[in-house]
């Protein structure tokens, strides 16, 4: 499945509101806080995202034509970061990651179910345990409360 023309700009007003918000209500880079890895990270995004999107305007025709996959896999996209966001208070960030990443690892590749569940749990734990206790961001417990 090749990139949607679509994604780029859809990653990049991402990215862009993350920038805005970590720098004007979290102080950005200034101090160390809860703005300094947010602020970052969206800067690195948006400057790739314009990067991949302005090779892939150079690279492809200018006829663009959507295939039902491409807008099915938008949309499952989508929805899993909007359930994500709903329902990490709830559940808890272990279990959010996790069920994320598998619906995003299978619908790239849909063959190895079992190697995507266990590649969802132990990057959801080592992200848990990177930004939880090293880094000591207060992440959602949810139901582990």
């Amino acid at each position: 499945m090749r990139s949607l023309p679509l994604s780029q700009f859809l990653i990049g007003v991402f990215a862009l509101l993350i920038l805005l918000t970590s720098a004007s209500q979290y102080g950005g880079v200034s101090e160390y806080g809860a703005g300094f890895m947010p602020t970052i990270l969206s800067a690195l995004l948006l400057a790739f995202t314009v990067l991949d999107g302005f090779i892939q305007f150079r690279q492809q025709p200018r006829k663009i034509k959507f295939s039902s996959m491409e807008v099915r896999a938008l949309l499952v996209v989508t929805v899993s970061i909007g359930l994500f966001t709903y329902l990490i208070s709830y559940l808890g960030f272990l279990i959010c990651a996790a069920l994320m990443l598998f619906v995003l690892m299978s619908l790239r590749n849909s063959k190895k179910l079992v190697m995507n569940a266990i590649f969802a749990v132990v990057a959801s734990g080592v992200i848990y345990y990177v930004f939880g206790h090293l880094l000591m961001v207060a992440l959602p417990e949810g139901i582990w409360s």
